[in-house]
Parts: structure tokens; sequence; C-alpha cells
């Protein structure tokens, strides 16, 4: 370890402004870079960089660094970035699950389809939705579990205990529906 990462690493221990303040201009561009590879959301990256610059000022004394400050920096906002990512898959899958509770209770509580296409106010989507209707039991299933709960083709074929190819053909075909009627 360097001998500036040393001083800065006991400066923030005792809490010294500017050891922080060097320790953030020194390495932010550079940690914001990293979260915006895995992020892909410049945003997102910085509030991603600048949690870890805030554990990093709250950690103070706790902080024990054995390798350079650098890659324990990286690390951590390497690490922040893949639990974002986890949540926000997390959160879709959630959200796609409300949806299908709210058509389940609907379609339970005897409603007809002229109140469902009633949600779907923009003409597209009553047309996408009176599409994906029409195709058959599996291959709805298949789509919708691709494109809008965003599921792999793999990660169905395990789900449904398909192959994997069966899993793209039935995409394909659904694709190919679609294209036909728009």
């Amino acid at each position: 370890m360097r001998k500036l990462e040393q001083q800065l690493i006991k400066g923030i221990k005792l809490k010294d402004k500017s050891s922080f303040d060097t320790l953030f201009f020194t390495y932010y561009s550079t940690l914001l870079l990293i979260a915006n590879d895995i992020l892909d959301d410049i945003w997102v990256s910085e509030e991603v960089v600048q949690d870890v610059f805030v554990k990093i000022w709250n950690s103070g004394a706790d902080i024990s660094i054995e390798t350079s400050l650098g890659a324990y920096l990286a690390m951590m906002v390497r690490n922040k970035s893949i639990d974002h990512l986890r949540s926000k898959k997390h959160q879709i899958k959630t959200v796609s699950l409300d949806n299908m509770e709210i058509q389940l209770k609907l379609h339970s509580l005897g409603a007809d389809s002229s109140f469902e296409d009633e949600l779907f106010t923009d003409p597209l989507e009553a047309k996408l939705k009176q599409i994906i209707d029409q195709l058959p039991p599996k291959c709805k299933q298949i789509f919708i579990l691709n494109r809008f709960d965003g599921y792999s083709a793999k990660e169905i074929s395990e789900m449904l205990q398909l192959s994997l190819n069966t899993v793209k053909t039935q995409i394909t075909r659904a694709l190919q529906k679609l294209k036909m009627t728009f």
C-alpha cells in the first residue's frame, strides 16, 4: 500500500475532512466509471458512488484495508452496483406478480373483457393485448415471461421444464404473429 493511501486511511479513521476530500477527488471519477460500466445509468452510478463514500465516512475508525485503497473502493462500488441490479430485478418481478394478481382478481370477480380493455386506454396497447390473448396458452405464457417479465429463454426453459429450443421457437412464433398483425 502506498504512503498516500496509508495517510488517507489514517485521516479518515480520525474523521479528518481534508483526508476525505482528497480521497473523494482522487477516486470519484474512476469509481463512477466502474459503476456506470455495470449499471449503464449515470444517475444511478452517481448515487452508488456517493453511497460508498458516505459509508467510508461513517465507518471511520472501523475501516480495515489490507489491500490498496483503490482496489478496496472499487470492490465496494462493484458490490453495491450488483446489489442495485439484484434489487431492481426483484422489483420488476414483484411488479409483474402484482399485475398477475390484479388480473387473477379481475378474472375471479367475473370482470368481462370490455372492463379489462378499459384498463388499456392506448389503442395500441389494447391491440397488443388482443393479439397476445389469441396466442396458444403455452406460447402466450412464454412470451409474457420473456417480454414483459424480463426472463431469459434459458430461465424460462428451466422454470417451465421445457427445452431451450422449444422456448425460443415459441417466442419466435409470438413475435411473427405480432409482426403480421402490426
